[in-house]
C-alpha cells in the first residue's frame, strides 16, 4: 500500500510537496482505516483545486514513476529520451534540472522507500531503502550521476559483488537499476517492481474509457466468479441494467483500406504471439412486456454507463487484491451518489479487507462532507503567485499564522467553495462585475 508520494520539479511542482497517505491524530472515521507496519494508513485520498492548480499533474507525476519503473529495462534502447520528465518551466534555474519522484509503500510487510531524479536524456540519481517486519531501515543501493563528467558513483549494500557489477554494466544511462534488476531476477527487488506493475494502477476518466473498457471487459469474458460481481455491481448501480455478456471478436479493420497497410496492421496486432480479438460488451434492460432487450454497450449506454463500467472492473480488482487505484476526475459523467458509494466500497472494511486505496482528483464538491471523509483525506492543490502548486491537507491547513486547522464540524464543502481553504479559482474584474452587477452598469452607460 502508498504510504506517500513526492514530486519536485515536475509540470507546476517547482519545490518538493508530498501526498501523505499516513492516518494523523485525528479521531473521525477511525474504523475505515488500514493497520501496516508504518501505522494507521488512509484508504482514501480525495485531490481537490481549481482547473490549472495542479492536481492532475499529481496524478500523472504518480503515473509517469509507475510507467518509466515498469518500462526502463525491457521497451528502451540505448540512446531512448526517457518520457515525461517535464521540469518546472517558470523558473529558469529549474528548466534544466532533473524532475525528482519519490515513493514510500509498504509491501507484505516490508516498507520501501525508491526515488529517481531525471531528465529525459538520463537518470541523475537513484536510490533504494527497505525495512523489514521489525527490522531498520537499510539503504540498498544509491547512484548519483556527475553531470560534469559523466561519471556516476555507485553504492550497494547486501548484494552479491557479481550482481553489483552486473547491475553497473547493465544498466543503461536512460535506464533504471530496480527496472534492470528486477529483469535479472535479482530476488532483494521483485517485491517492489512488482507492486508498481500489478498493485498500482492509474487512469484517467476524462478521457474516453475505451482502453479501460476494453479491460473490464475482457477480465468479464475471462472470469466467470469475475462477470457474477459485475452484473451484481451494475443492477446495484440503478443504471436498469438486468445483466452482462461479453464475446470475443476479431477488431474490425476498415475494408477500404489498401491491403499492405492492412496486412501491416495486422502484423503490429498480433506480434509476440498476441491474439487479434476484442471483447464487445452486451447489456441486457427489461422492456414494458417482461421480455429482454440488448443494448452494445459503446453504441446504446450513456458515457455515465460507460465510465462505471470501465471504473468498476479496476475497482473490483482493486478490492479483491490491495491494490492502489488513481483516477483523474473521478466523477466525469457519472451521478454524485454514484460516485461517492464507489469512495465507500474503499471506506467499508468489510469490504476492503486488503488495503486497497483510492486516491483521485475531483470537481464533486459532494464528496467535501465530514459524514465521508476525514480531514486528512481531504487534499488541496492551490497555485502560488510564481505559478507552483502547493499541496496540503484540511488537517494541516493554517487560515492564518494564529488560526487553527478547520474543526471537524464545519462545513467542508461551503467553506471551501468560499474560498476559505484555497484551491479555488480567483476571478479578474469581467466575472467578478457579472456578481456585483458593475458589468451592466457598465454596459448601459
Amino acid at each position: 500500500m502508498l504510504i506517500s508520494f513526492r514530486v519536485q520539479n515536475f509540470r507546476s511542482f517547482a519545490d518538493e510537496q508530498e501526498l501523505s497517505m499516513l492516518a494523523g491524530p485525528d479521531d473521525m472515521h477511525a474504523g475505515t482505516l488500514i493497520e501496516s507496519e508504518s501505522g494507521a494508513v488512509l484508504p482514501v485520498a480525495g485531490i481537490y483545486g481549481a482547473n490549472a492548480s495542479g492536481k492532475s499533474n499529481l496524478l500523472t507525476a504518480i503515473t509517469v514513476m509507475k510507467k518509466f519503473v515498469v518500462r526502463s529495462a525491457t521497451e528502451m534502447n540505448l540512446g531512448d529520451r526517457i518520457p515525461g520528465m517535464a521540469q518546472f518551466r517558470l523558473d529558469p534555474e529549474l528548466r534544466d534540472e532533473p524532475c525528482r519522484f519519490e515513493i514510500a509503500v509498504v509491501v507484505d510487510g516490508t516498507y520501501f522507500e525508491y526515488g529517481f531524479a531525471a531528465t529525459s536524456e538520463a537518470v541523475h540519481s537513484e536510490h533504494l531503502k527497505v525495512r523489514k517486519r521489525g527490522g531498520r531501515l537499510v539503504e540498498r543501493f544509491r547512484r548519483t550521476l556527475d553531470p560534469e563528467t559523466g561519471k556516476v558513483d555507485w553504492a550497494f549494500r547486501g548484494l552479491k559483488k557479481k550482481d553489483e557489477a552486473v547491475l553497473q554494466e547493465r544498466t543503461r544511462s536512460n535506464g533504471l537499476v530496480l527496472s534492470r534488476a528486477a529483469e535479472l531476477n535479482l530476488p532483494e527487488f521483485g517485491e517492489l517492481y512488482l507492486w508498481f506493475r500489478k498493485r498500482l494502477w492509474s487512469f484517467d476518466l476524462s478521457e474516453p474509457p475505451r482502453e479501460l473498457a476494453a479491460i473490464t471487459a475482457r477480465e468479464t469474458f475471462l472470469r466467470e466468479e469475475f462477470r457474477h460481481r459485475m452484473e451484481s455491481m451494475l443492477r446495484d448501480a440503478d443504471l436498469d441494467i438486468a445483466g452482462v455478456a461479453v464475446k470475443k471478436a476479431p477488431p474490425v479493420i476498415a475494408d477500404e483500406l489498401p491491403t499492405k497497410v492492412k496486412n501491416a496492421i495486422e502484423e503490429v496486432l498480433t506480434e509476440n504471439g498476441r491474439a487479434l480479438e476484442g471483447f464487445p460488451v452486451t447489456t441486457t434492460h427489461v422492456d414494458t412486456a417482461g421480455n429482454p432487450v440488448e443494448f452494445s454497450l459503446e453504441e446504446d449506454e450513456s458515457n455515465g454507463t460507460q465510465r462505471f463500467f470501465a471504473i468498476a472492473g479496476p475497482v473490483l480488482d482493486a478490492l479483491a487484491t490491495g491494490a492502489t487505484l488513481v483516477v483523474d476526475e473521478l466523477e466525469c459523467s457519472m451521478h454524485p451518489l454514484l460516485t461517492r458509494k464507489l469512495v465507500q466500497m474503499f471506506l467499508d472494511p468489510n469490504l476492503n479487507g486488503r488495503g486497497a486505496q483510492l486516491i483521485f482528483s475531483t470537481h464533486d464538491t459532494s464528496l467535501l462532507d465530514r459524514e465521508l471523509l476525514r480531514r486528512d483525506q481531504i487534499w488541496i492543490a492551490d497555485k502560488r503567485q510564481n505559478g507552483a502548486t502547493e499541496l496540503y491537507s484540511l488537517y494541516d491547513f493554517r487560515e492564518d499564522e494564529d488560526g487553527g486547522r478547520p474543526r471537524k464540524t464545519e462545513s467542508f464543502a461551503r467553506r471551501y467553495l468560499e474560498g476559505r481553504y484555497g484551491g479555488v479559482p480567483s476571478f479578474g474584474p469581467m466575472f467578478e462585475d457579472l456578481v456585483t452587477g458593475r458589468g451592466e452598469q457598465s454596459a448601459d452607460e
